[in-house]
């Protein structure tokens, strides 16, 4: 008796196993049958537009003198005290981050506008950076008169 359920069993299971494959195998030409119709794509312009889609959005430079004939080729317009404190130098003198001093605080400005020799130092010390602050406060496109314009501001916002 056992034998018989196990020759049952092998007869199933190769049965199924037969349709299973013979599934497999229909799928397969069918795919073949619908792509193959596909012949209009254009592969030329299929690799151009996949090769667009993955192409980096961007680069990094990190050779400082290749930096700065980066940003000098790309002039900007001019930016107002106002608008350079509010993008560029906020961000540490907003807060005192790192040391730097806090706009409002008329005691850690007046002494560094002492100790660098009024706004022609501080402009100096700006421009080539100072402790944690980089060369012209991380933006060098930022010129002479604007590294000004933003240092005379943040004196006038803070009453020195």
């Amino acid at each position: 008796m056992s034998g018989n359920h196990d020759k049952s069993f092998v007869i199933t299971f190769l049965g199924v196993l037969g349709i299973l494959v013979g599934f497999t195998f229909t799928i397969i030409i069918i795919a073949r049958i619908l792509t193959s119709g596909d012949a209009s794509v254009d592969q030329a312009a299929l690799n151009k537009a996949i090769q667009a889609r993955i192409a980096p959005i961007g680069t990094v430079i990190t050779d400082p003198a290749a930096l700065l004939k980066v940003s000098a080729a790309a002039p900007h317009a001019p930016m107002s005290g106002e608008q350079i404190v509010a993008t560029v130098c906020s961000a540490c003198h907003g807060t005192g981050v790192l040391g730097a001093p806090k706009i409002g605080d008329k005691d850690a400005w007046g002494g560094r506008l002492k100790a660098d020799g009024g706004v022609d130092g501080l402009l100096a010390s700006a421009s080539k950076g100072k402790g944690s602050m980089p060369p012209r406060g991380g933006n060098p496109d930022l010129s002479n008169d604007e590294l000004k314009a933003a240092i005379q501001q943040m004196l006038k916002q803070t009453g020195v």
